[in-house]
């Protein structure tokens, strides 16, 4: 019988930080949107086309931050494949919502779509330096060095 652990058997398992990073995502959602609408006032529009990306952009960060928060702890690690599976979920809500939105209201076409794919981008930096922030707080480096090269 085999008694070596690998690694990754040895990291704490650690719930990814949900509200903190869904709060920061939604701050950053307002804040692009009322950015698109003061652009789009001065590109002689109104200032409800930026805030139309809001009906797009909080759904998009309250589904896959529900979704990632129901999750079990695991080891940091582990999180990558589920934020980045959040984040593609994110992408096809906030484009499909967008798109409906657009469809029905139809704001000013430049600063509704780059006001909502400005949001995507930022809250998917927002995504990575989360889970890179769980990686670096939790990583091999701190277990001693006969656990991690697998020496019993």
């Amino acid at each position: 019988m085999n008694d070596q652990t690998t690694p990754s058997s040895l990291l704490p398992e650690v719930k990814l930080p949900v509200i903190r990073t869904g709060s920061i995502g939604v701050f950053v959602c307002v804040v692009v949107a009322i950015a698109g609408g003061l652009i789009a006032q001065q590109r002689g529009g109104s200032i409800n086309d930026g805030f139309w990306t809001l009906i797009a952009t909080i759904p998009g960060m309250l589904i896959p931050m529900g979704i990632l928060s129901m999750m079990p702890p695991k080891p940091a690690p582990a999180w990558c494949v589920p934020v980045l599976a959040g984040t593609m979920i994110r992408a096809m809500t906030v484009l499909t919502i967008g798109l409906a939105v657009y469809m029905l209201i139809s704001p000013e076409r430049v600063v509704f779509f780059l006001t909502m794919l400005s949001a995507l981008m930022i809250t998917l930096v927002i995504d990575v330096a989360a889970v890179l922030s769980l990686i670096q707080k939790h990583t091999v480096g701190d277990l001693p060095m006969a656990d991690a090269e697998g020496i019993s």
